[in-house]
């Protein structure tokens, strides 16, 4: 199916959602119901790039922690390609980016249209594992479309390089928030997160990130 542009990727998806009856909340946020996700976490995680080409896809799981021009392709061919994401043990939920220095609409419609396709992901049959970012705190209210109480994946590329105040006050509201009964972290966890989390008695596991994991296999194969 060929797609202009994701304005109109968001209408077919939210078309396809309604006719077969899924539930919205009064955002216009696709409300994601408990029997959809993920309830045991995979010990593997690929990003989205690894679509088609995932050594085993039966025991991993796919996220979406990715350049947004990756995250982009991948949205834009979701018709076509809706068959290779159930080969996955499940999926960590689309995160095209809601830089909270966007304008708000824009960080509004990123992530709404990353819930649409998340959810006809969820509708198509596959498990999820839903990330919870969002932009600034006026988009806080995006997270009312999952249930308080259940897992979450987040990735941490792009954050760990230095400590920010704002985005760590931004992501302990989230926590509190959601109130998540885990955490399945996807890169590296800086010691004030962990400190944060061992704070709010919120279980995680930590995950290194595809590229640090093939860096270290490749080490360690040169050192032998």
């Amino acid at each position: 199916m060929k797609i202009k542009n994701l304005f109109e990727l968001a209408l077919l998806l939210r078309s396809a959602l309604k006719k077969a009856k899924w539930s919205f909340n009064q955002y216009g946020f696709p409300v994601f119901p408990k029997d959809v996700f993920l309830d045991s976490f995979p010990c593997n995680v690929e990003p989205i790039q690894r679509l088609r080409c995932c050594e085993d896809p039966a025991s991993t799981l796919l996220c979406s922690f990715a350049d947004d021009q990756h995250i982009q392709i991948r949205l834009q061919k979701l018709f076509d390609e809706i068959n290779l994401y159930k080969r996955f043990v499940g999926f960590g939920g689309f995160d095209l980016s809601p830089r909270i220095y966007w304008p708000l609409k824009r960080q509004r419609f990123n992530i709404w249209l990353s819930q649409l396709a998340t959810a006809f992901v969820a509708m198509s049959g596959q498990k999820i594992l839903p990330n919870f970012r969002i932009g600034n705190l006026q988009t806080l209210f995006t997270l009312e479309s999952y249930p308080k109480n259940i897992p979450y994946i987040v990735g941490t590329l792009g954050c760990a390089k230095r400590y920010d105040p704002l985005h760590a006050f931004i992501f302990k509201t989230k926590m509190l928030f959601t109130r998540p009964s885990h955490l399945l972290i996807y890169g590296h966890l800086r010691k004030e997160y962990e400190k944060m989390l061992q704070e709010l008695g919120i279980p995680y596991t930590l995950i290194p990130d595809f590229r640090t994991r093939c860096y270290t296999e490749y080490s360690n194969r040169r050192a032998i």
